[in-house]
C-alpha cells in the first residue's frame, strides 16, 4: 500500500512532515517513507509512505499521535486520491505481480 500526498508549501513544510514520518515509522506495518520537493517547483512537495497492507496504513494514520502530527502537514495537501495498492513491483532483476485486495 502506497500513500502519496502532494502539498503546496514553503520551507516551513519540511519540519512538520519530518515529525509526521517519525510518528508513522513507529507504527506496525510501516515499511518506509519519504518527503520530497520538486526541483522545478520548490513550493511543491510530496509525502510518500509505504505500508505492509491497507489495514496497517489505516491503523498507522488513525493513532492519536499521527492525527496530531498530521494536522499541520495536511492543511497544504492537494484534494485528490492518495492511497494506492501495489499491483506490480520491479526491483533490479525481478518483477513481481500481486493480486488486488479489492472486493
Amino acid at each position: 500500500m502506497i500513500v502519496v500526498t502532494e502539498h503546496r508549501a514553503g520551507e516551513e513544510f519540511l519540519e512538520p512532515a519530518r515529525v509526521l514520518l517519525e510518528v508513522l515509522s513507529a507504527t506496525q506495518g510501516f515499511v518506509n517513507g519519504q518527503v520530497a520537493r520538486s526541483p522545478d517547483a520548490p513550493d511543491t512537495w510530496l509525502l510518500m509512505t509505504v505500508w505492509r497492507d491497507v489495514g496497517s496504513m489505516r491503523r498507522g494514520f488513525g493513532t492519536f499521535d499521527a492525527k496530531v502530527a498530521a494536522a499541520p502537514v495536511m492543511v497544504s495537501a492537494a484534494d485528490r486520491v492518495s492511497a494506492f495498492e501495489t499491483l506490480v513491483e520491479a526491483v533490479p532483476g525481478t518483477l513481481t505481480t500481486r493480486g488486488s485486495d479489492l472486493a
